[in-house]
């Protein structure tokens, strides 16, 4: 259950003559046509399809917090022929009490036989499993406490890359619902890209007993305070092909196209994709520029010194240790000592001394309007 990559839910694509359709409204209405298979793969018609199309109509249920969608789409082929698939959204929430084992090759059983008691479809399972997969959400739960959850947070809002961090969103507060919400949002689902992919991190606990408040009465509690209240899950969301040639180029296993072969992934490796995501959003952390002729103590505490002017430190806050120095030698010793390596980080790297600059600005600024961080 814990720091582990598991499949959360994922779209599967069946060819609509491998299924029994038990239920014609699925197919009475209207179906979704696409230009290509392409556009079908990345799920984009509404940008590419003319205002005379309309857009289909899913068989939707929702029950106990969980949404059954059932819907047909097609593509037209090099022959101007309709190739109809059924689309599935297909979730751990399925599982019901075993929810937190993610999708698994021994308990997909169990989601088939949950998807055909509706009576609306009849899938065989070699049929399902031979399924096309995209929009994959791999999950790692975590249990962490809040205070320790915001100070991770914290260093993520701290360590951004420049060009990436308009698309980070942090929730700290109640919802419009009063729903209490804590996490952080990377891009959007529908504007992900290879390079700028979508994940969240959340409190897992928070939207258990809130947006999935449903599922949660129905099927888990009652559970431990001690998950409840510290459960934080991390999802990353593979989007279509593209996406993973991409992640196949970088040296991830992500080569699976059917279900099948998507269950045949070991956790590792489904933890490794996930893990991929957030390297596109955080800085990498860059090897000091110490000087390397200091004693090991010295070069520890510039080490220190550089990283508390990165997330903001300015001169004096630097130099705030003096003040719990009673000794007036050893006070005026130490405080040279780390002038010193203030100076020689300044000469090392000339950014960082630009960033003191600023820091001292800034710090000036809230000092002159009464506020001292």
């Amino acid at each position: 259950m814990f720091n582990q990559g598991l499949t959360d839910s994922l779209k599967i694509r069946i060819k609509l003559d491998k299924i029994k359709v038990l239920d014609k409204r699925l197919i009475s209405d209207y179906i979704e046509y696409y230009p290509n298979i392409e556009q079908l793969d990345n799920d984009l018609e509404q940008q590419l399809l003319g205002d005379n199309l309309q857009k289909a109509k899913p068989l939707v249920k929702i029950i106990n917090g969980i949404t059954y969608r059932f819907y047909v789409k097609a593509f037209i082929d090099k022959r101007k022929t309709a190739q109809e698939y059924l689309v599935l959204q297909v979730s751990a929430k399925m599982l019901k009490q075993r929810y937190f084992e993610g999708i698994t090759k021994d308990n997909i059983g169990l989601i088939l036989a949950d998807i055909n008691s509706f009576k609306i479809i009849r899938i065989e399972k070699k049929d399902l499993l031979d399924g096309l997969v995209s929009d994959i959400d791999i999950c790692i739960n975590q249990l962490i406490d809040e205070k320790s959850l915001k100070i991770a947070f914290s260093l993520i809002h701290n360590f951004p890359r420049p060009s990436k961090k308009p698309l980070m969103h942090f929730i700290s507060q109640k919802n419009h619902k009063g729903e209490k919400n804590l996490g952080v949002d990377f891009n959007k689902r529908e504007k992900a890209t290879n390079g700028a992919p979508y994940c969240k991190i959340y409190h897992k606990g928070h939207e258990l007993l809130s947006k999935s408040k449903d599922f949660y009465k129905a099927y888990l509690e009652p559970m431990k305070r001690s998950i409840l209240d510290n459960l934080v899950r991390y999802e990353f969301t593979i989007k279509a092909s593209k996406h993973k040639q991409y992640l196949c180029k970088q040296g991830y296993k992500a080569d699976f196209k059917t279900l099948g072969e998507l269950l045949e992934m070991s956790p590792k490796d489904l933890a490794d994709i996930a893990k991929s995501g957030l390297k596109h959003y955080v800085e990498k952390p860059t090897k000091s520029k110490v000087n390397t002729d200091l004693s090991p103590t010295d070069i520890m505490l510039q080490y220190y010194i550089e990283q508390l002017i990165k997330v903001g430190f300015d001169s004096e806050k630097l130099l705030g240790f003096q003040y719990s120095i009673d000794c007036p030698v050893a006070k005026s010793r130490s405080k040279t000592k780390a002038k010193n390596l203030i100076k020689g980080l300044g000469t090392l790297d000339g950014l960082l001394n630009v960033k003191l600059l600023e820091n001292d600005r800034a710090g000036e600024f809230l000092n002159n309007i009464g506020l001292s961080i």
